[in-house]
């Protein structure tokens, strides 16, 4: 017998921030229970509501395979803090499992251009600045935009073609994302099997490695450094030995194991780094942490610059970033071109990791599930009869 079923409506907004793309919903729109969340971001990206599909195309939602096109933001609004709360999911096209454990940079550029889109702009945005606090890493953002409503400044980032509306993205005291220290082990440099790295957490845990230790260039495209087997296999025990010491925490604020580590689909990031090619400081080849980000995230970007400033630490040897009126720039070489990023340092306190984007909205409307479980129908059901404005 065939099951029939009232479409759900999710209102949602289908974005771009930087070089990542996903979406934007609002929590009053959505259920409490974090299960039926996760039940309609499967929906809506399009990924497998159970198990894993390794041949999934994402032909019944809005994912576009890569992992950066697989995000999702989920914001509310503090009247009284005057501050949007910002939580964020990755998602991935084989597997059902929904990651609450980071931040991204790059999609939370972003979320000025929703808030511009609703009522709340004048009092979260009088002057132009957004004060976001993302509960993933339990941090504050500062995204700043030109004071030109309702008018947009443009902006070029490399791995976007044409100019699009300009943000400036701050975080704040962005050391100790997932960890307890700046550099979570309290070295500089460890060494895995001889190979040296440096594990650092600046908005994410990331851990640097030099190429030539690798025995690779660093110049690598994504196919090769994907099907490398060798390189992967070297990686992943990298990922897995310096994340336990580095003792990343999850939300729940248990350490992550082995099983955690090798499993994760968002932390430890690797950075395989070598020197600039062209105008650039330092180059990279940036995991995400199993696929090669074409450009470079904003988050990693910002550990990376971080440990640019600090003499001894895998990256400094390759380019040292001199402070100058308390700030260090690195700019940082990609698949796609060079990015910039500023560090505003006093000694080992990072005071904020800053960068510039680009976003847009790319449409607005609603997504229908067509086959919800029978408890999100039925709470959906409920809610759309409860909230008028919905």
């Amino acid at each position: 017998m065939k099951k029939l079923s009232f479409p759900i409506r999710i209102p949602l907004y289908y974005v771009r921030g930087g070089t990542s793309t996903g979406i934007v919903l609002l929590q009053k729109h959505l259920p409490e229970k974090k299960e039926l969340k996760e039940e309609i971001l499967r929906h809506i990206m399009g990924v497998p509501l159970e198990g894993k599909n390794e041949n999934n195309k994402q032909l019944q939602g809005l994912g576009r395979e890569t992992t950066t096109s697989n995000k999702a933001f989920i914001i509310d609004i503090d009247y009284q803090a005057k501050k949007v709360i910002s939580t964020f999911a990755q998602l991935e096209k084989e597997s059902s499992t929904v990651s609450w454990e980071v931040n991204c940079g790059n999609m939370t550029s972003s979320i000025p251009l929703v808030i511009r889109d609703l009522p709340e702009e004048k009092l979260l945005m009088p002057d132009g600045k957004l004060s976001i606090y993302n509960t993933n890493t339990n941090k504050n953002i500062v995204c700043t935009m030109a004071n030109v409503s309702p008018k947009y400044q443009l902006a070029h980032i490399p791995g976007v073609v044409g100019d699009f509306p300009e943000i400036n993205v701050s975080f704040a005291d962005p050391a100790c994302s997932k960890t307890k220290a700046l550099f979570p082990t309290g070295n500089l440099i460890d060494k895995v099997n001889g190979v040296p790295v440096t594990c650092i957490d600046v908005a994410v845990p990331m851990i640097i490695i030099n190429a030539e230790s690798l025995g690779v260039s660093g110049y690598e495209n994504p196919n090769e450094i994907k099907n490398n087997q060798v390189l992967q296999e070297k990686i992943m025990q990298i990922r897995v030995e310096m994340g336990i010491k580095m003792g990343i925490r999850q939300n729940n604020g248990a350490v992550m194991n082995e099983k955690d580590l090798t499993e994760s689909i968002t932390q430890p990031k690797v950075a395989i780094v070598a020197p600039s090619l062209s105008k650039g400081d330092i180059t990279i080849r940036y995991l995400t942490p199993k696929n090669v980000h074409l450009s470079v995230a904003v988050s990693g970007g910002c550990c990376l610059a971080a440990a640019c400033c600090f003499p001894g630490t895998v990256a400094s040897h390759l380019y040292y970033a001199n402070r100058v009126n308390g700030h260090s720039t690195v700019r940082i070489e990609h698949l796609s071109g060079i990015s910039k990023f500023s560090i505003t340092h006093d000694g080992e306190y990072i005071k904020y990791a800053s960068v510039q984007r680009n976003a847009q909205i790319l449409m607005k409307g609603e997504f229908f599930i067509y086959n919800p479980s029978d408890e999100l129908e039925k709470i959906m059901t409920q809610f759309l009869i409860s909230n008028s404005d919905y």
